[in-house]
């Protein structure tokens, strides 16, 4: 009987936990998650056609006034390339700007003006 008991009690224990994290699981949905998955892919883009061979994507999004801002890190050999996308929040459809090496390149892939 001490056993169902300690069932019980672990079982309870496993579904408060789990209901804990349903907003981490739902974290990664949304327009956030669009706007790093944006980042993502045109910096992957921009640095194989320039012969790196990117690895372990890691990013944090948040929001700045009305822009996602996105600062992410690439892994290529031993080193970090650090990079930064800005997207607005309120546009139809994914459109930006993103930042690798300190070169800034529009979303056209045409250097961008200051």
């Amino acid at each position: 009987m001490g056993y169902g008991l300690n069932k019980q009690l672990l079982n309870t224990i496993v579904g408060l936990l789990l209901l804990a994290g349903l907003p981490l699981a739902h974290a990664g949905f949304g327009p956030a998650a669009t706007a790093r998955d944006w980042c993502k892919k045109k910096t992957l883009h921009y640095l194989e056609k320039r012969g790196y061979i990117p690895y372990n994507w890691e990013a944090t999004t948040y929001i700045e006034g009305d822009n996602y801002v996105t600062k992410g890190v690439w892994r290529v050999d031993v080193d970090n390339i650090n990079v930064q996308c800005t997207s607005n929040k309120h546009a139809k459809k994914s459109a930006g700007r993103y930042k690798i090496l300190n070169v800034d390149i529009s979303d056209d892939g045409k250097p961008a003006k200051h």
